[in-house]
């Protein structure tokens, strides 16, 4: 079968102004006198509780929490005397205040009922529900709170302060300068320092008593335990010598991908080849890795399906790769485990250093078990990504770490196969750090093999797992992100694991011999060449692998790009969707915790990526891509190039995948947390100008706001796939509408805190358009003929622009 390079189309010459929203709706409260005197109540015990607190200096402000109702403008706090820092709650949101600002809310609260005609911004007064401090429960982790501190006699914390201003800011240096100055007065030692403009974290080693005091501070936001992490390895035997004797290396100019792990063996036979620079950044050891983690990954990430290569004994590395050591050998364990610096700096020094030698794809198989996504603020190792992605335009894979159970409450109870797979979507099984980050991808598992070594050697009933091919794995954590994002995105696959049966009360315990991930052996020698593992670190190299060879293939795509590409080449397995019976389905999309969600998406995203269509378009299948910029409150049109076949009347399934990637600026002080957000709409109409008036802000009044197109034949609804940074749905139909003319219509729109509004912001765009069922499709030849006659128009269109302007 011919195959093609994807095709570019242009978005249309008009620009639309979008559709502003009502203004917010602000509380009005007919005893202004009564709710004045409530709040006072309120606020005389959380200013009692604040100034109880321990502050770094005779200038750090008190911290107070603010419940509200209706619309609150947190830029007008001021007049009140208050200072917006944080929102940490849908209604909830964070002040600092001076003692004169204290005195200042005090005496507004006073005159509200009583003299309050010419009080400015009495609103946000009437907005207000409740005062309280910020406190040391407040300040506390989930992994604090559902673990508690450690029970030695000194121990490590993640200490998060407040990230007034931005890093170099005056105001930052004095609170850095006067906290740093407390923590040697109370003899807390200092290990290390991360400064980022929403971020600022320091790591300590504290006494029990110290711990509390970093609880009672008033400039610190929150306290977390460092980051935990561990990694089981099972090897199997394989001869050296069957290996080709000859590997031949990538092209000079082929993609650079980096691993982003505990080092790299790259002496092994089937690494070496492939192999550019490595380099070390934990403290006092090389680049070599000892825990074997690292070479495992590489191995998935440079060969993809490993196990299908090692069948046909056929290799051959795509692209090079790059060696960034971040975790070491824990000397107890044996596991992968970070660095006693923060991750956060080591991995920051890492993605900055393979950056400059070209780097744009790096895969991070870690996570932290201490930090499951608690629904609210993204924060840690995920703002980093976050950070990184956009300003060096780069994609981060990540895995959304494993889940080995929970004793408190005991997740499964009894038994990992009688249990599955309700457990899949506990709260204990949410993804962790840095999972949740919105510009990066994140990979779960789905399980390949369900018959473990034992099992295969015995006619017995001896182990017998949960999942079968294809379906999610019992490990993997589950999504969603932040606001609702669809997390992970992606799901490949990453092993299984099997209950013993054969023992009373043990079904517990799991066992994952034979049911793993075939890679590469970092300790190989003689017949050592492989080993398996279960997990999802062996899920998101092989994304990874896909997204080097797409780089290959499209060396200039963005970041973007390829995000996009790869999930709009995703679908979902059927037996993840009937891994839930279908009363379970309703139930989850009706609970008021997941409300409209669907289960299946919670824990595998958009699916599985399909190479078919993933590198080269075909006459059945053609790919659409663009990559665009857009200003705010701006809203973009692309006339979709589809000819009148693929329109046709006449019955026959078609598919139309539209995805969309951006990455705005993030914030972890706020609850939106995304400063800008892009989205699109798939519409039909006669015409441009028809379709245009549905979308204009000076038409607002004549005209309704077009709904999407086809909405039944859709797989994700607008108003799940919108929260994300990458948003995708694909719509499946069996008739067309001759003449017909179909529009993806791109709208932007920022939050009025976005520091970056003036800017144009980048985002890429990608079809899909599928006629597989016709034998006799042509569509590349036909979609590239009118994507010509559309440029022609387009050019003509500019010329009477043009001649208007000069006329004018």
């Amino acid at each position: 079968m011919a195959t093609y390079k994807h095709l570019s189309i242009t978005r249309e010459v008009l620009d639309n102004s979008r559709r502003t929203k009502s203004p917010p709706h602000f509380v009005t409260r007919e005893d202004r006198l009564g709710h004045g005197q409530k709040l006072n109540g309120y606020f005389a015990t959380a200013e009692g509780l604040a100034k109880k607190q321990i502050g770094s200096s005779d200038k750090s402000p008190y911290v107070l929490k603010l419940e509200y109702e209706g619309a609150l403008t947190f830029a007008n706090l001021n007049t009140h005397g208050l200072e917006f820092i944080s929102q940490e709650g849908k209604q909830l949101c964070v002040v600092f205040a001076s003692e004169e600002g204290l005195a200042k809310f005090t005496a507004h609260l006073q005159k509200l009922g009583v003299t309050d005609a010419n009080l400015t911004h009495r609103q946000i007064l009437e907005a207000i529900a409740g005062v309280d401090a910020w406190s040391a429960e407040d300040r506390k982790s989930w992994a604090l709170k559902n673990i508690g501190l450690p029970d030695t006699l000194t121990f490590k914390l993640d200490v998060e302060l407040w990230p007034i201003q931005v890093a170099h800011h005056p105001s930052r240096v004095q609170l850095t300068t006067s906290f740093e100055t407390w923590l040697a007065a109370e003899h807390i030692k200092k290990l290390d320092r991360i400064n980022l403009d929403s971020l600022l974290m320091y790591r300590v080693e504290v006494t029990p008593e110290q711990a509390q005091l970093l609880l009672n501070q008033r400039d610190v936001r929150l306290v977390d335990l460092i980051p935990a992490t561990g990694i089981s390895i099972q090897q199997l035997n394989r001869d050296i010598n069957e290996l080709p004797l000859n590997i031949p290396p990538p092209p000079n100019d082929a993609a650079r991908v980096c691993i982003l792990d505990s080092g790299i063996n790259g002496n092994h036979p089937l690494l070496k080849p492939a192999m550019a620079e490595s380099a070390s950044f934990v403290d006092e050891e090389g680049d070599a890795d000892e825990a074997g983690h690292g070479t495992a990954v590489a191995g998935v990430a440079l060969y993809g399906d490993v196990e299908g290569c090692n069948n046909s004994n056929f290799w051959k590395p795509e692209f090079w790769l790059f060696n960034g050591k971040v975790m070491k050998k824990c000397p107890h364990t044996g596991n992968a485990v970070y660095d006693e610096l923060t991750l956060e700096v080591s991995l920051t020094k890492a993605v900055e250093h393979f950056v400059e030698l070209g780097c744009r794809i790096f895969n991070l198989s870690l996570g932290n078990n201490n930090a499951p996504y608690d629904g609210a603020h993204v924060r840690g190792l995920a703002y980093i990504l976050d950070v990184l992605s956009r300003r060096y335009n780069i994609l981060f894979v990540v895995s959304t770490g494993n889940f080995c159970g929970s004793e408190s409450p005991p997740v499964p109870t009894n038994s990992w196969r009688g249990e599955y797979p309700e457990y899949l979507i506990a709260a204990q099984s949410a993804i962790i750090d840095p999972a949740p980050a919105m510009m990066v991808l994140t990979v779960g598992s789905i399980s390949r093999h369900n018959s473990t070594i034992d099992s295969q050697k015995y006619p017995e009933i001896y182990h017998l797992s949960p999942a079968s091919e294809n379906q999610p794995s019992p490990f993997t954590r589950h999504g969603p992100s932040v606001k609702g994002a669809i997390k992970p995105e992606l799901v490949a696959a990453g092993g299984n694991l099997a209950s013993p049966m054969r023992q009373a009360n043990a079904q517990w315990a799991p066992h994952m011999r034979g049911l793993g991930v075939l890679t590469l052996n970092h300790q190989w020698t003689g017949n050592t060449v492989f080993k398996e593992i279960s997990g999802t670190s062996l899920a998101a190299p092989y994304i990874t692998h896909l997204a080097g060879r797409l780089l290959n293939a499209y060396p200039t795509a963005s970041a973007n790009m390829l995000r996009a590409m790869l999930v709009n080449q995703a679908y979902l397995p059927d037996a993840v969707t009937s891994t839930f019976s279908e009363e379970f389905r309703k139930s989850y999309k009706k609970a008021k915790a997941t409300w409209n969600r669907d289960v299946e998406r919670d824990v595998a995203g958009y699916g599985v990526v399909s190479e078919a269509d993933l590198f080269r378009s075909s006459d059945n299948v053609v790919v659409l891509m663009s990559e665009e910029t857009i200003e705010n409150d701006g809203c973009q049109f692309f006339e979709l190039p589809l000819p009148e076949d693929y329109l046709r009347s006449a019955r026959g399934t078609r598919e139309l995948s539209i995805t969309l990637a951006y990455s705005p600026v993030v914030r972890t002080t706020r609850i939106e947390y995304l400063a800008t957000q892009i989205y699109y709409r798939l519409v039909t109409g006669t015409s441009l100008e028809e379709v245009q008036k549905h979308f204009s802000q000076e038409m607002k009044k004549k005209t309704e706001v077009l709904k999407e197109a086809r909405d039944t034949n859709r797989d994700i609804p607008a108003q799940m796939r919108n929260h994300g940074t990458v948003q995708s749905s694909r719509w499946t139909f069996k008739q067309g509408k001759p003449g017909e003319k179909w529009f993806v219509v791109v709208v932007r729109q920022d939050r009025d805190w976005n520091p970056s509004a003036a800017e144009k912001e980048q985002y890429s765009l990608v079809v899909t358009v599928a006629d597989r069922d016709n034998e006799r499709a042509q569509l590349y030849t036909q979609i590239q003929t009118r994507i010509n006659e559309q440029a022609v128009v387009r050019e003509q269109q500019k010329a009477k622009m043009t001649a208007v302007r000069l006329q004018n």
